[in-house]
């Protein structure tokens, strides 16, 4: 019987949530790979009685058979009881269950820590996990991860088939995000003027344009057309940011470098290495660097860095990161 790889998709939250889209951005990069979508609904099963979730999971996995891969995109914002026990009815059909963690639920949300020990037992049931960094995997062995087959992401991709702007040097900064979440937004007043891409406008300083939500595309062709993009915490200050995003692996940056557009980004984000080793960007250490060297950057600079990400930005929009990423994983189960 020929060995099949599943991968499972949240598929009913908002259309503007970025867990739904990092989820199906995978699925989709891995589907012509012979990948089979596990389609996983969020509901709310804290009064499902037992049988009826034994029932529901029997549904979920009955295209699974004995042998099978399963890339289990973590978390489903279901329950983690209800994670738990989904893993648990794929071991029995000995299924190799690859953990992919885009979030952990116990350390993104200081009040949900109570649940980090089953995390914890979760990531050790599995037969490999893919995590968002070194940084972030040495954070779960402190907490008691053992497993040691694992695979790290370092890049979102941002699969991307339409032609785009030839970026052109423009001082200005772009950022995409819920402007409530993100205090500099609110209090930006200094030079370059900052574009903003979400639902949310929540400034009237005049050096902040908000552009609204856009979808995938409609956001990648205005992007494209020249400038910097930002990535940024919910702290202005660094030295007050939570360790956690620290260690995470930004989907924001991905959208930037799918545009073509160098980027400006903390120097403790996890990919600050792969920004400067590229030449495709500036790592500064705060908001007001960020300012100055959008300011002082010229021309020339500004294009060498847009041609430098040519290869990088065709690996992201054709899915390369996360092919590679799918490989190496099966790979470490042997």
């Amino acid at each position: 019987m020929k060995l099949k790889v599943h991968v499972t998709n949240i598929t009913n939250q908002v259309y503007w949530s970025v867990a739904k889209m990092a989820q199906n951005e995978v699925v989709k990069i891995l589907s012509p790979l012979d990948a089979v979508e596990l389609p996983i609904y969020l509901y709310d099963s804290s009064k499902e009685p037992w049988n009826e979730m034994s029932a529901r999971f029997d549904g979920l996995i009955s295209g699974i058979t004995e042998g099978d891969i399963v890339i289990f995109q973590f978390p489903t914002w279901n329950a983690m009881e209800w994670d738990d026990s989904l893993i648990d009815r794929m071991k029995l059909y000995q299924a190799k269950i690859i953990l992919f963690i885009h979030d952990i639920v116990p350390l993104q949300f200081e009040s949900n820590y109570y649940l980090m020990d089953k995390f914890v037992n979760i990531c050790n049931k599995c037969d490999v996990l893919v995590v968002p960094s070194e940084k972030m995997y040495r954070c779960l062995v402190e907490h008691g991860v053992k497993n040691e087959k694992y695979v790290v992401q370092k890049m979102w991709d941002f699969k991307n088939d339409i032609r785009l702007h030839d970026p052109k040097f423009e001082r200005k900064l772009y950022f995409t995000g819920e402007a409530s979440r993100f205090p500099f937004v609110k209090n930006w007043h200094q030079e370059p003027p900052l574009y903003v891409f979400g639902k949310e406008d929540i400034t009237d300083s005049t050096n902040v344009n908000f552009g609204g939500w856009l979808n995938k595309y409609e956001l990648l062709l205005e992007l494209s057309k020249g400038g910097f993009g930002l990535v940024w915490g919910n702290s202005e200050n660094p030295d007050d940011e939570r360790d956690y995003y620290k260690m995470n692996c930004s989907y924001k940056l991905a959208s930037y470098l799918s545009a073509g557009i160098p980027v400006i980004i903390p120097d403790y984000l996890s990919n600050a290495d792969f920004i400067k080793e590229k030449e495709i960007g500036f790592v500064v250490s705060s908001l007001e660097e960020a300012s100055q060297v959008v300011q002082s950057c010229s021309e020339e600079e500004y294009n060498r860095m847009v041609s430098n990400l040519k290869q990088v930005q065709y690996l992201i929009n054709n899915g390369y990161f996360t092919k590679k990423l799918f490989v190496d994983a099966i790979m470490k189960l042997e």
